[in-house]
């Protein structure tokens, strides 16, 4: 191939100003015209349709350009439903390859000239990678939509006892939202109906046929008996749990519901009514399992009384506890960020509690937990490990900032008048994170540190 491009895209410049707007494209459909504009060009004004792959291998008209006078002129476009059709027709075909199948194809009547091929699948690589993209940055909205939504409905779980009680409290605005006149639920062989559904044996049997026939299937339109439902499984963890069904009565022809012949292939519901239904299952699924969980709270409640004392939280210092503590720098050690940690305790404080008492003593531990939280950078952090024992863990130092940090704490403890007689010091034990470290070697590193610390006269830094 030549590579001449079409008069209409007069350069290189251009067709490189085309492929930064494909890599801009905020959207699916905003990367679809664009997309479609550009090869309409490049192939001398043919039509460009883009087919979506279903789960199931057929395909669904997602796209054309021009819109109007491809619906007019090119009726067989239109008929395409699997990709033998798209197989046997003489467009020119392109796959849009997602993460790890084929997403759909975008194709087009042969051109005139064979010229602009290679610069054709150019722009349908950078447009498949540029729709992965987009498809994971719509996957992460929607993890955090679902986590946000999931919060909301733990609250009013908490008040919502069974699943007849979340049907009747939101049933009638899921009905409004979708147009339907009745709402199934099917869950752990029972079956929970809002509004107008057709009769439970009907349903129970319709529902034993998707478990059957549909095994893979996230959502189905249903037949028969109970055509104008919509079926969207509930899973949590890919673990099914039943189906959430919405009825309508209309289908979106309603002209062609006369016509006998066609009743099994009219279609209720649209495909963006689909993706809605998806998220409502998944929403309800999450809800369902958050009230199993607050049934098994109620009777856990001795647990969850023991889980509270294991809060983050020291309740005297209000700096982290241990437990907390270990958990972070776990954490650290398998993200590999750099940080060094500072363990120190109080000289003589044995001798402290003995004059002074134990009150003051922990008036003490308050007091210096509050004066090392001042002396420490936003991302550096106090945890107590024990007694008059206290950790730091300051991600991004190298050895010579941690020293300076560990010296200034020195002096700034030195300096500080606390509520008893004579000055107070501290002694502290220096290690940096090291390749292949475990939490076990950092905390013997640093302890030995603050030991040698100590036996070198106390009220200064050792580093390990």
């Amino acid at each position: 191939m030549s590579g001449t491009l079409s008069p209409s895209v007069q350069n290189l410049d251009n067709l490189c100003h085309k492929l930064a707007l494909l890599c801009g494209s905020k959207t699916p459909l905003e990367l679809f015209e664009l997309l479609a504009k550009t090869l309409h060009a490049l192939t001398q004004g043919q039509p460009v349709v883009l087919y979506r792959r279903l789960s199931t291998g057929n395909l669904r008209l997602a796209y054309c350009y021009p819109l109007e006078s491809t619906l007019a002129s090119h009726h067989a476009l239109l008929a395409i439903h699997c990709y033998d059709d798209l197989a046997a027709s003489e467009l020119q075909l392109y796959e849009l390859k997602g993460e790890h199948e084929v997403w759909g194809y975008i194709g087009h009547p042969p051109a005139a000239y064979a010229g602009p091929g290679k610069w054709i699948q150019l722009l349908i690589d950078i447009a498949s990678q540029r729709l992965r993209l987009l498809k994971a940055e719509r996957m992460a909205t929607r993890q955090l939509g679902l986590k946000s939504r999931r919060r909301l409905l733990s609250r009013d779980i908490k008040r919502l006892a069974s699943i007849d009680d979340i049907l009747q409290h939101h049933g009638a605005s899921w009905c409004d939202i979708f147009q339907a006149e009745g709402i199934a639920l099917a869950y752990q062989g029972d079956l929970h109906c809002f509004g107008e559904c057709p009769s439970r044996h009907q349903l129970f049997h319709q529902l034993q046929q998707l478990n059957q026939y549909n095994a893979q299937d996230e959502i189905a339109e249903l037949n028969g008996s109970c055509q104008g439902g919509l079926a969207a499984r509930l899973s949590v963890a890919n673990a099914s749990l039943g189906w959430l069904v919405l009825f309508r009565q209309q289908p979106l022809l309603p002209a062609l519901v006369a016509d006998t012949t066609l009743q099994d292939v009219l279609s209720y519901w649209l495909p963006q009514e689909a993706s809605m239904m998806i998220e409502l299952a998944d929403d309800l699924a999450v809800a369902i399992t958050a009230q199993e969980v607050v049934h098994l709270n109620r009777q856990l409640t001795k647990t969850n009384q023991r889980l509270e004392g294991l809060a983050h939280t020291d309740p005297l210092t209000k700096c982290w506890n241990r437990y907390y503590t270990e958990l972070v720098i776990e954490d650290l050690i398998h993200s590999s960020v750099s940080f060094a940690m500072l363990m120190f305790d109080i000289d003589d404080f044995k001798n402290i509690n003995d004059t002074y008492g134990h009150a003051t003593g922990d008036d003490i531990l308050r007091d210096i937990a509050k004066l090392v939280q001042e002396t420490l950078r936003d991302d550096d952090h106090l945890g107590r490990w024990g007694g008059e024992e206290f950790v730091i863990i300051s991600k991004g130092l190298d050895q010579d900032a941690s020293l300076k940090l560990a010296n200034r704490l020195c002096r700034n403890v030195e300096q500080y008048t606390f509520n008893i007689a004579g000055p107070l010091t501290v002694s502290i034990g220096l290690t940096l994170f090291q390749p292949g470290d475990r939490p076990r070697q950092l905390f013997e590193r640093a302890d030995q540190g603050m030991y040698l610390a100590k036996m070198a006269g106390k009220n200064q830094v050792f580093v390990c």
